[in-house]
C-alpha cells in the first residue's frame, strides 16, 4: 500500500513540545487510530499527556481537525475520512465550561 505524509499541528496542548508541528507517515487508507499511533513513535512527550499510555487512544478533551471536521476517535465518525499527501491534521483541546 501506497504511504503519504502529513503535517500534525499542536493547538493549547498542555505539554511542552520542542515543535507544535510535525509530519507523519501514514498508509493511504489510515483511520484515526493511525493518526495516533504515527504520533506515539514520532512525539514520545504526547504519550501519558495527550495519548493514553501504551495505548492508541487519545485522553478526554482532545479533538482533530482535518479538512474543517472535528473528529475524535470514540465518535466513529472517522469512516469517510479520506487522508491525501501533504494535509494538515490539527490536534485541539476541546474547551470545556466554555
Amino acid at each position: 500500500m501506497a504511504m503519504i505524509r502529513c503535517n500534525v499541528e499542536f493547538f493549547g496542548v498542555p505539554i511542552k513540545l520542542t515543535e507544535m508541528k510535525v509530519e507523519i507517515e501514514l498508509e493511504e487508507r489510515a483511520k484515526l487510530r493511525d493518526v495516533i499511533r504515527a504520533l506515539r513513535r514520532k512525539v514520545p512527550a504526547v504519550e501519558g499527556s495527550i495519548i493514553v499510555a501504551g495505548e492508541d487512544r487519545m485522553m478526554d478533551g482532545y479533538t482533530f481537525n482535518i479538512h474543517g471536521h472535528f473528529y475524535t476517535e470514540n465518535d466513529n465518525n472517522d469512516e469517510n475520512l479520506q487522508l491525501h499527501e501533504g494535509d494538515r491534521i490539527a490536534l485541539l483541546t476541546i474547551p470545556i465550561g466554555g
